[in-house]
């Protein structure tokens, strides 16, 4: 079923692509011939009969009798409607089963592909593969397949017949057919390069679409909608100049085959007539030849017209189908790779190297984690903390060093049996839009329901799941919608615990929760630790002080190790991170939250302030809750507000490229509170982000009855201006 994607694929590349995709059902194919062979025998019968009728019935000597060709032409009018529907029912199997064999294989590759793969190919553009994509193919080499093969097999029952009936004229009908196939032969490349790259541009409108509706709670607080017609209307205006040209480039090879067929009728019919006036041929041999060049000029035509263009189109579907099916796999089984025996947990980072699309991310990282141990992996964000999880997952595979555990690089055991002893919870944990029960088995398929239900017992939500209405059996909606987040977090750990694994591997998981929900399923996550291996990759140091030790990731390695007293003791990097979130006090919803004096006098442009001042401060910072995918605001827009992110995650847009991440303690738009200037950058949530703000007329009005404050402030914001970063 792979092929490797060409420039442009002609009408030939074409049907080589059909005969591969025809191949598994050669037999039904076979069947689907004779029967097109049944209905092409009737048509050329009809027009034979015309000659006997004309030539001799009419002519008075009845040879062979009138009823006897009738009756033979009822007999074969029978048989080709019984083929021809017969033919009907074979094509659409057909059509059916060929339509299954790409979409399985598309999605079979889906399964196997890496996670790279996701991360740059847009959600829009796989879809497309699936419907639009799939839907041209269908249509170009199953069901326009089947008219071309009928056209041919007509053309190469008929033309021996015409030159039985006249050879003159039918030589010159076989010089000017192959003329015109090489005229479409020579106009069907450009065609095929702009219906490529009109299906790009579908692909854009449906990746547009797609996002205006995950978009739409920010679209209707911002009131966007004006900047969103606008965006989509430069797309579809895209779409559909790179229709007009698809289709005109289409409909041109089919209209020039066809002015040809038109041309060589004409130029028959004229010759035929004066050859018959002459006495060169029959009355019945003109009848029956012209007959016979209607149908020969009608297969040509769908040949032209129809079948060509058909194949075009499905041309530009196919060569991004095979784009998709020729994405490399970059991590697999190896040849020699086998099943790892039941694993005790221990964990080994050997001088790991690796980067993402050529961006160095660990860069020798050394880390040893013995069985059972309690692990948490933090650092700012880009440190490389997910990464470790990542690679043990075998989500991607390292560039230098090993992964190991209990001694055996990952890379020697099989997928299956590396995963299946693992448990993960991520911090967006999706679940399927089918029973709570269901939900909790996909871990594994096999588990019985008492199982299940002890799984969701120790991750405490089984009281919760009895109380509903339908119990194990509610749905979870699409996404896991019908529940909260910490609902959707304890199924998955209920899910995750259900393989009793032996390395359970936490990814953020509480770091999207309100600070009473968060601490809950931390508690619960530690109950459910023992005689485990867990490592807990957290942004949020406050969720890894019970952990038996604490591992600290500065680009790409390990840099400080301990718990959680001897690393503050020491005074490094955990130490500074964790004086960047101390300091705030959150309401149990998440939604408020207060900075405290010491902390807010750590901001370097506060350093300067005498405490009275700073105390002060203090009341006038606003709490603010951003959904994910929220704008705080975008570049270009007026700056009059500091912000502190006190829970959560945003992202930093330059020029459309994310350039950088904040997180818990870190702080943007200072100099709003100096410089009536407008914003450089867009700042998005990642996550559903808690932050306070201050505005630039509460910060002066504290500060217009002290000029050397303000006078030293904005000195030390002078010196931020030009430091390096």
């Amino acid at each position: 079923m792979k092929n490797s994607p060409s420039a442009h694929l002609g009408v030939l590349a074409m049907l080589g692509r059909a005969r591969a995709y025809w191949r598994p059902y050669k037999g039904l194919g076979a069947a689907l011939v004779v029967l097109l062979l049944l209905q092409q025998a009737f048509t050329t019968g009809l027009a034979v009969s015309l000659k006997l009728i004309v030539d001799n019935v009419l002519a008075g000597t009845n040879d062979p009798p009138l009823s006897l060709i009738l009756i033979g032409l009822t007999v074969g009018y029978v048989l080709a409607a019984g083929a021809s529907l017969a033919g009907d029912m074979l094509e659409s199997k057909a059509t059916a089963a060929i339509t299954n064999d790409v979409r399985r294989h598309l999605f079979q590759h889906l399964q196997r592909l890496g996670m790279d793969f996701y991360t740059r190919m847009p959600l829009g553009d796989i879809l497309a593969r699936f419907s639009s994509d799939l839907g041209v193919l269908r249509q170009g080499l199953t069901r326009r397949m089947v008219e071309g093969v009928l056209s041919v097999l007509g053309l190469l029952v008929n033309l021996p017949v015409l030159f039985y009936l006249e050879w003159r004229l039918a030589l010159l009908t076989s010089v000017a057919v192959p003329l015109m196939v090489l005229v479409v032969g020579r106009m069907t490349p450009r065609a095929a390069d702009a219906t490529y790259v009109m299906k790009k541009a579908e692909g854009d409108v449906l990746n547009a679409v797609q996002e205006n509706v995950r978009a739409q709670p920010v679209i209707k607080a911002f009131g966007l909608h004006t900047l969103a017609m606008q965006r989509f209307h430069e797309e579809i205006d895209a779409l559909a100049k790179t229709s007009i040209r698809s289709g005109f480039l289409i409909s041109l090879v089919g209209t020039a085959s066809a002015l040809g067929v038109q041309s060589v009728q004409l130029l028959i019919t004229g010759i035929g007539a004066w050859m018959a006036f002459r006495g060169d041929m029959t009355a019945g041999s003109l009848v029956a030849f012209l007959s016979l060049l209607t149908v020969v000029s009608k297969h040509t035509y769908d040949i032209s017209k129809r079948v060509v263009p058909a194949l075009i189109r499905a041309s530009s579907g196919v060569r991004r189908i095979e784009e998709l099916l020729n994405a490399p796999v970059r991590v697999s089984d190896g040849a020699d790779a086998a099943r790892l025996p039941p694993l005790t947990g221990a964990v080994r980072f050997d001088d790991v190297r690796f980067g993402y699309e050529e961006t160095p991310v660990l860069n020798g990282l050394d880390l040893e984690i013995t069985a059972g141990q309690t692990v948490a992996v933090v650092g700012a964000s880009g440190s490389g903390k997910s990464t470790v999880l990542n690679l043990l997952l075998r989500f991607y595979d390292v560039d230098g060093g090993a992964v190991r555990i209990d001694g055996t690089d990952v890379r020697e055991g099989t997928l299956d049996s590396l995963r299946g002893q693992m448990g993960v919870v991520f911090q967006d944990n999706f679940l399927f839009n089918t029973s709570l029960r269901e939900n909790i088995r996909m871990a594994r398929l096999d588990a019985t329901d008492d199982e299940v239900e002890e799984a969701a017992r120790r991750a405490e939500i089984d009281a919760l799941i009895q109380r509903l209405p339908e119990g194990y059996d509610t749905l979870a909606g699409e996404g896991g919608t019908r529940l909260s987040g910490g609902q959707r977090q304890r199924v998955a750990i209920a899910r995750a615990l259900l393989r009793d694994p032996v390395v359970l591997l936490l990814d953020e998981a509480t770091s999207a929760l309100d600070p009473a929900t968060e601490s809950a399923i931390n508690d619960t996550l530690m109950r459910v630790a023992t005689g485990r291996t867990v490592i807990s990759v957290t942004h949020r140091l406050a969720s890894a002080v019970g952990f038996d030790r604490i591992v600290v990731v500065d680009e790409g390695r390990v840099v400080e190790q301990g718990t959680h007293a001897e690393l503050l003791a020491q005074g490094g990097e955990y130490a500074r991170l964790w004086a960047k979130q101390d300091g705030f006090q959150v309401s149990a919803d998440g939604r408020r939250a207060r900075v405290d004096a010491e902390r807010l006098a750590a901001i370097p442009i506060f350093s300067v302030l005498d405490r009275p001042t700073v105390d002060a401060l203090v009341p006038r910072f606003v709490s603010e809750v951003f959904a994910a995918d929220d704008v705080v605001f975008e570049a270009g827009d007026a700056g009059d507000r500091f912000y502190v992110v006190v829970r959560g995650k945003v992202e930093v847009v330059v020029g459309g490229e994310v350039v950088a991440h904040l997180e818990d303690g870190d702080i943007f738009g200072e100099m709003a509170l100096l410089d009536d200037t407008t914003r450089n950058a867009t700042i998005r949530a990642r996550t559903q982000t808690l932050t306070i703000s201050l505005g630039r007329d509460d910060f002066h009005e504290l500060l217009d009855s002290s000029p050397q404050m303000m006078s030293e402030v904005e000195a030390v914001a002078g010196r931020r201006r030009t430091s390096p970063g």
